[in-house]
């Protein structure tokens, strides 16, 4: 044989083949269902250490502080029972005598949502509150309030693409939906929500729930009308401390405002 040439086995390597396939069966075979179960323990020792490692402070405050904010997302049914409470809270708003029929009440994403149409809060290209209409969003607050008075509250304002009629008054839709929402966040203040729990947000046509117009470009009045609409959105307390320096970017989550 020269140098540098190798032996050519022709059915020993077969034979090889075959008993290392089985061998890799028969140990496939014996894993059994208890690999899944290793699995996750590896996972969870993982996740341990490196909550360990950012607890690596002998400061006792930060360490209780960093375990108040782990065990809030390990509280079970928290957030099924937050959702429970909100529905709960909109049932009792869409039972009011003068609300039935007028609101549209949902929840979404542990967000109580209420939506009017603003043809029944204001008069046209109007931004004052109807006064008939007052003592309905009154009664609404008062609900809100009785229930937890450290709720956050959001007030959208939503206008259609109808250029407007009164530049003399107001010079865009996105001054009119801002001042609507204002009017009713005014509101919410007068019966005790402080100002911090607050945030009024105008969206102009921005944000609309229905096409305006037809592929034709014709309008669509009751579209339009779905589009003109106030939205008030109930959102769980906060502690004081995460809205003391408070901005829009610290009060709500990015979901949560950009949430329709």
């Amino acid at each position: 044989m020269a140098h540098g040439e190798f032996p050519i086995l022709a059915h020993p390597v077969r034979v090889k083949k075959q008993k290392k396939h089985a061998s890799h069966e028969e140990a496939h075979e014996g894993e059994g269902p208890w690999i899944v179960s290793y699995a996750d323990m590896m996972t969870l020792l993982f996740c341990f250490f490196v909550i360990m490692t950012s607890f690596a402070s002998f400061d006792p405050v930060v360490v209780a502080k960093k375990s108040a904010q782990v065990a809030e997302h390990f509280v079970p049914g928290k957030e099924d029972a937050e959702k429970k409470q909100m529905e709960g809270l909109g049932m009792e708003i869409a039972g009011l005598p003068n609300l039935k029929g007028v609101a549209q009440v949902m929840v979404k994403d542990s967000q109580l949502q209420i939506v009017f149409s603003s043809s029944i809060m204001f008069d046209q290209g109007a931004v004052d509150l109807k006064p008939a209409f007052i003592k309905n969003v009154d009664a609404m607050i008062g609900l809100i309030k009785s229930k937890n008075p450290d709720y956050r509250v959001i007030i959208e304002g939503h206008t259609d693409n109808s250029p407007l009629t009164n530049k003399e008054d107001f010079r865009s839709n996105w001054e009119v939906s801002s001042s609507r929402a204002a009017a009713v966040v005014e509101r919410f203040e007068f019966y005790g929500f402080k100002g911090k729990q607050l945030v009024s947000v105008g969206y102009g046509d921005t944000r609309p729930v229905a096409d305006n117009e037809d592929k034709h470009g014709n309008p669509i009045p009751e579209n339009r009308m779905l589009n003109r609409r106030v939205v008030v959105k109930i959102l769980k307390p906060l502690k004081s401390s995460k809205i003391k320096n408070l901005g829009i970017d610290s009060y709500f989550d990015e979901s949560e405002i950009l949430t329709k």
